[in-house]
């Protein structure tokens, strides 16, 4: 196949090149804000949503940056997507752009032996705006990042001037016992932060005692 059979993503079928009618996408691939356009990394047809691009060996602790074009048929290309931001860490695993960590998160125990977790976001120099938050528990055994206890959705839009609040509520926990809690913020289909700040609170089923020995005073004005 010839460089520009490739780029606009024929297909070869008995011998004859078949040019794809309605165009294609396809996939660069860039180092540290540095786009080469020269090396299409896969071909893709209009309708995919998703597609898994191979031969990707890039070392550890490095940085790159994926885009995609649309070709129409006779190999115009378009203006580049929205950039997919990839990070390879020292364990040579992905870590894809993920919002901003939380921010000044508490724990205040709840009556009935619920503690509340509140914490804010703010959206100054973020890389991705967060589809939501991710709430881990510790009870002793360890944080399982693997599998959130809850999940708290984001608003669609946020301002990037503004800061926002959130707050979630447990269900009611063992009393007396000291529970640690850890809050990720993430982005569907791409990253989720790597923060590991906790805080800690004691679950409290039974409350303050009542009070007693209440008196009353008043005056006459």
């Amino acid at each position: 196949m010839t460089a520009n059979a490739v780029k606009l993503g024929t297909i070869l079928t008995f011998g004859m090149f078949w040019v794809r009618t309605s165009g294609c996408h396809t996939i660069y691939r860039g180092q540290d804000g540095n786009m080469n356009y020269n090396d299409v990394q896969a071909v893709m047809e209009l309708a995919d949503s998703q597609i898994a691009i191979s031969n990707q060996d890039l070392p550890v602790n490095t940085n790159w940056r994926y885009i995609r074009r649309q070709v129409s048929y006779c190999g115009l290309e378009s203006a580049d997507s929205p950039v997919c931001d990839v990070k390879i860490d020292s364990s040579g695993d992905v870590r894809l752009a993920a919002p901003n960590p939380p921010l000044s998160l508490t724990a205040t125990p709840q009556a009935g032996g619920k503690i509340k977790l509140q914490w804010r976001y703010s959206t100054y120099n973020q890389a991705v705006a967060p589809t939501g938050f991710r709430v881990y528990i510790d009870s002793g055994s360890g944080f399982d990042f693997e599998t959130p206890t809850a999940t708290v959705s984001a608003p669609s839009v946020l301002s990037r001037i503004a800061g926002y609040d959130f707050s979630w509520t447990s269900d009611a926990l063992s009393h007396g016992t000291t529970y640690r809690f850890c809050v990720q913020s993430y982005k569907t289909a791409s990253g989720e932060t790597q923060n590991t700040n906790y805080v800690a609170a004691v679950a409290d089923s039974v409350g303050p005692n009542a009070i007693t020995d209440l008196r009353s005073r008043w005056e006459v004005i």
